[in-house]
């Protein structure tokens, strides 16, 4: 008998042109245990291709500083960056720059 590995799902919200980019509101993405942010940024942007891969990184494959990355509704930023772990159940936002005066 083999045994499963652990996986983690991830809730996605996607807002403006990352929902064109994507086709989706939200979705649910399976991880490996000990999956970080990092981990289920490059499953994302693997499955959207280029269009959504660079709105979220420049041409150094630095990630976009206008762009907040919000999981469980902290900045990832103010946790870990893209090394935080993930935990099963979390919810991973990908907002863009706020505008308006």
């Amino acid at each position: 008998m083999f045994s499963v590995a652990p996986r983690l799902e991830i809730e996605v919200k996607y807002y403006a042109i990352l929902r064109e980019a994507s086709g989706k509101k939200r979705e649910v993405i399976r991880l490996p245990e000990r999956s970080s942010v990092r981990d289920l940024m490059d499953v994302v942007v693997g499955r959207y291709g280029e269009r959504f891969r660079s709105y979220v990184y420049d041409v150094e494959d630095r990630v976009r500083d206008y762009l907040a990355f919000m999981l469980n509704g902290v900045n990832v930023h103010a946790m870990e960056g893209f090394d935080t772990p993930l935990r099963d159940g979390d919810v991973m936002a990908i907002l863009p720059p706020v505008g308006g005066g």
